[in-house]
């Protein structure tokens, strides 16, 4: 068994990938549950939500930073879905009682929290939203696709009914338009 010392340090890095990629997790958020769940949730409880989840699964997960975008927005989906289903708000999942380990769980929840609530007051992706929600809707869907998601731009194709040459051309001209518009940020697949 791991020492509580290993532990606290593995907590911390998964913490740490979790907060590089949660500006790109809170655009989509932004984006889809506006759209999906109608506000039925808010914003900050589903970041808090998906942290939540992808910790205690933490374990189970093994790969690079890419493959841990596609996890958590795995993680992500997956919630939405459940709220969907439910068309209620969503009950917070508690961390059980059989919990072993002796985790800074409060701290880092307490992390998680400040982080979500900082992230929705962040004027840059307040921003990038505005901007998102005013392309058209395959310029939407690509963005999410392969900016927010790290989705690979053939699947962006596929799932978008185009040709993955047209999918390129119009991926590398957002990404320019991005750019040019002060949007471009490094949280951005």
């Amino acid at each position: 068994m791991d020492s509580p010392a290993t532990i606290d340090a593995a907590a911390r890095e998964f913490s740490a990938r979790y907060e590089q990629l949660a500006p790109a997790l809170c655009v989509w958020a932004l984006r889809h549950v506006s759209r999906t769940v109608q506000a039925r949730i808010e914003i900050d409880d589903v970041l808090q939500e998906v942290w939540l989840r992808a910790f205690r699964l933490r374990d189970q997960f093994r790969g690079d930073l890419t493959a841990f975008r596609s996890w958590v927005f795995a993680i992500a989906k997956n919630l939405l879905l459940e709220v969907q289903r439910s068309a209620r708000r969503l009950q917070r999942v508690q961390i059980g009682d059989g919990e072993t380990v002796n985790l800074p769980i409060d701290q880092l929840t307490a992390s998680m929290t400040a982080l979500s609530q900082r992230l929705l007051r962040d004027d840059g992706i307040q921003r990038f939203h505005q901007h998102l929600a005013t392309l058209p809707r395959e310029d939407q869907d690509l963005v999410s696709f392969c900016g927010l998601e790290g989705g690979t731009v053939v699947d962006a194709a596929r799932k978008l009914g185009i040709t993955a040459d047209a999918a390129h051309k119009r991926w590398q001209r957002l990404r320019q338009k991005l750019h040019d518009d002060g949007l471009a940020h490094d949280w951005l697949g």
